[in-house]
């Protein structure tokens, strides 16, 4: 009962010298928010497009199939009810593609959104994505994956120009990105990519 009375004493205190022009009490300093457009990496089948995933070792980096955009459009559709880990034969291979790029996008999992048309039929578009290696520290390809987005970044500004690109297939869940492809394969990660002729 006593602690309670000083307490409420204090308080009292406190009011009446804020209100008689007394010194006022210490700020205590607020700790800053980290900005709202701090990015964070990614989660859906995470682990699959960072080849961070059980399987990753299981794709076949050292057979290259040289494709298109418009046949990788053409692949069986898998655009829903995905599951989380690395699942169907074309997210075992790698592929190579050459493409116009329509739209180059810094993303909020980090990841840089590149769409490419194919040169000859631009109706055919595809979804390439080069990772932030920061958030694919425990994949076994991580200087690959470091490299790749050394070589974007050399490339300067993309958009319209003709590029070669190098990458393990990927299917996305279909929810609006630009560029999508018929079948939502995508090329996630990408391995290498360069200007083409």
């Amino acid at each position: 009962m006593e602690a309670k009375r000083r307490g409420l004493l204090i308080g009292v205190a406190f009011l009446a010298s804020q209100s008689c022009g007394g010194v006022s009490a210490p700020q205590i300093p607020s700790v800053p928010s980290p900005p709202s457009n701090t990015a964070q990496c990614g989660v859906e089948r995470w682990s699959v497009k960072t080849l961070a995933d059980a399987d990753a070792t299981r794709v076949d980096m050292l057979s290259v199939s040289n494709s298109s955009v418009s046949a990788l459009n053409a692949v069986t559709a898998r655009c829903s009810g995905l599951p989380e880990s690395r699942s169907f034969g074309e997210e075992f291979r790698v592929y190579e593609v050459t493409g116009i790029v329509q739209v180059t996008r810094n993303e909020d999992d980090r990841d840089v959104h590149i769409a490419l048309a194919d040169p000859n039929d631009a109706t055919k578009t595809m979804v390439v994505e080069v990772v932030d290696p920061s958030c694919a520290t425990t994949s076994p390809f991580l200087t690959t994956l470091s490299n790749a987005r050394s070589q974007y970044q050399s490339l300067g500004s993309l958009t319209g120009r003709r590029v070669r690109v190098r990458g393990v297939g990927f299917y996305d869940f279909a929810h609006g990105q630009t560029g999508r492809s018929q079948s939502c394969i995508e090329l996630h990660p990408v391995l290498s990519i360069s200007l083409a002729p």
